[in-house]
């Protein structure tokens, strides 16, 4: 099959999963507030597939971590910042320790990341990041952080825009339907990011190239015999 017409065919491909994953947020809302009428807290279906997200991401990058030792030090600290937001979001389940107690956990985690890298591998770091910004599960990831950290937390806050446009109208299961399916939109694009990265660089392309190369092999062996 014609190599152009196979990229096309993957480029629309990925169109239609990714506008797939645009409308999950707005279905697990949905789900959340219309169907099953709750505010979109802590045990919604909005949050827990957040959850769900962040610690594919965080396994992907840990896995990697453990089986490249060339950029171990990259991989070893993106896996803990995941590993940081997962407890960050686990913070209401945490919380049954006493209040706050996720930030104990959290530092934990960043600390020993951070600790391991520099005694470590310091040297897995910067090369590996150079090569890495230059890909396109980098700006998934990128897209879906700016996402997460700066526009869920501005465009979906009360007190910075929605009271002010809504006047009494404004009730705060609006602002959780609203941020939560904005963080939700971030998730998406970091765990898509982190998966895609997996197949082009991880196991996967690996796997296939070795099946290819050995397929070429056996087709060499064959001919040869047969000759």
């Amino acid at each position: 099959m014609n190599t152009t017409f196979i990229n096309i065919v993957r480029a629309v491909a990925e169109f239609l999963l990714l506008v797939a994953l645009a409308l999950l947020p707005v279905v697990s809302v949905y789900i959340d507030v219309v169907v099953i009428g709750n505010n979109v807290g802590e045990l919604s279906v909005t949050e827990i597939t957040q959850e769900v997200l962040i610690l594919i991401a965080a396994l992907i990058t840990w896995y990697g971590a453990w089986k490249h030792p060339d950029r171990r030090g990259l991989l070893v600290l993106m896996a803990g910042f995941f590993s940081c937001m997962l407890i960050r979001e686990l913070d209401g389940l945490l919380d049954y320790v006493w209040h706050g107690f996720w930030f104990w956990p959290a530092i934990l985690m960043a600390s020993a990341s951070i600790g391991y890298v520099i005694i470590f591998c310091r040297n897995t770091v910067i090369e590996p990041l150079s090569n890495f910004v230059n890909t396109t599960p980098f700006f998934f990831i990128l897209f879906g952080m700016v996402s997460l950290l700066v526009f869920s937390r501005t465009f979906g806050s009360g007190s910075l825009l929605w009271i002010d446009v809504m006047g009494e109208a404004y009730n705060a299961t609006f602002k959780s339907a609203l941020q939560e399916g904005l963080e939700l939109y971030g998730y998406l694009f970091i765990a898509y990011g982190v998966f895609k990265w997996w197949i082009k660089d991880f196991d996967l392309s690996s796997f296939a190239i070795d099946k290819l190369n050995n397929g070429q092999q056996k087709h060499t062996t064959d001919g040869d015999l047969r000759h």
